[in-house]
């Protein structure tokens, strides 16, 4: 006997992003399971099919029914649509706590004004999660858990996982071809980036952009260290899949990075970008990684076997809830 008639899954029409591939996951495993859960694409009011980087996950869309006996899954950053909903069961999954609250980490003022002009656009509420009481969560974060549990929100946890495809040892077969490369992607920490690319010449920063997921790969097989210092406002998917692909990581402390749970990789990959001897730290780091690689290599052994498991974690969540007597 199943919780719910139907479990609709809201996802914007046409969106390659972490949170998209995500949703349709989660479908794909609620289906997998037995459950009635479908894709639900906004606007409500047209008919979409999932991008053609997500059609291998074999959803099923249905059309917006707010009756009783539904439950209908919203991302948090649509918390307003999720409060209209009158006579299903609403929900939001925390993908990124940052993204709801509009936080940069620029600095507080500046975050607080974003969030404020949210809520004149009545995208979001008054006070923030704290006025969402009424709706069922789940997090996909220790980051975003802490946070609710701060708003007397006690959430059930929901994590996701990267593209199976990229769970498997197949770019984890040898590391001798790997070259003296720094990847990032631009629109992460672009700022902290662009302060160690002046303060570093003599090393290769590729930025990951413009590129399909075979030439992602390629991209991430061949080099030595993937860095991201933005904001990490869920549980981001290209660190993961640069570890998949035999790159070692170095990070900032924002967000989700700042603990443990979220980003389990060894303390010393991650850095306060805004301390004094920043800079000079992460070049002694990084410069022992490209020389002393297949050490650095090794620490990373068992956040990989940890990220394999999470597929096995994110179903038995998903059982454990929408199962469970």
């Amino acid at each position: 006997m199943h919780k719910f008639k139907k479990i609709l899954v809201v996802c914007p029409a046409g969106a390659v992003t972490g949170g998209p591939e995500a949703l349709h996951q989660l479908t794909a495993h609620m289906n997998s399971l037995g459950l009635p859960a479908y894709l639900c694409y906004l606007p409500f009011s047209e008919t979409a099919k999932p991008p053609a980087p997500y059609e291998h996950y074999q959803t099923q869309s249905a059309p917006y029914e707010d009756v009783p006996g539904n439950l209908i899954i919203f991302p948090e950053v649509d918390p307003m649509l999720a409060l209209k909903v009158k006579h299903a069961k609403a929900a939001l999954w925390w993908l990124s706590l940052e993204n709801f609250l509009e936080r940069r980490h620029i600095w507080p003022l500046h975050d607080r004004v974003r969030y404020f002009k949210r809520v004149l656009q009545g995208r979001r509420p008054w006070g923030g999660a704290k006025n969402l009481k009424s709706l069922l969560h789940f997090s996909q974060t220790e980051h975003s858990t802490q946070y609710l549990k701060s708003c007397g929100i006690d959430p059930i946890p929901l994590i996701d996982s990267i593209n199976e495809d990229f769970l498997t040892d197949k770019y984890l077969d040898k590391i001798d071809h790997k070259k003296n490369i720094i990847l990032y992607n631009p629109t992460k920490g672009w700022k902290v980036t662009q302060q160690l690319i002046a303060h570093y010449p003599q090393w290769q920063f590729l930025p990951l952009k413009g590129l399909n997921r075979n030439q992602l790969s390629e991209k991430l097989y061949s080099a030595k260290l993937y860095i991201d210092f933005g904001h990490h406002p869920g549980r981001d998917r290209m660190p993961r899949e640069a570890a998949m692909h035999g790159c070692c990581l170095i990070t900032g402390e924002l967000g989700s990075a700042g603990n443990a749970i979220d980003l389990p990789i060894p303390s010393q990959y991650k850095f306060d970008s805004g301390a004094p001897n920043f800079v000079e730290a992460f070049g002694q780091l990084a410069n022992d990684v490209m020389e002393n690689f297949p050490k650095h290599y090794a620490d990373f052994g068992v956040y990989r076997k940890w990220l394999q498991d999470e597929p096995r974690i994110f179903k038995q969540q998903i059982a454990d809830y929408f199962l469970s007597n």
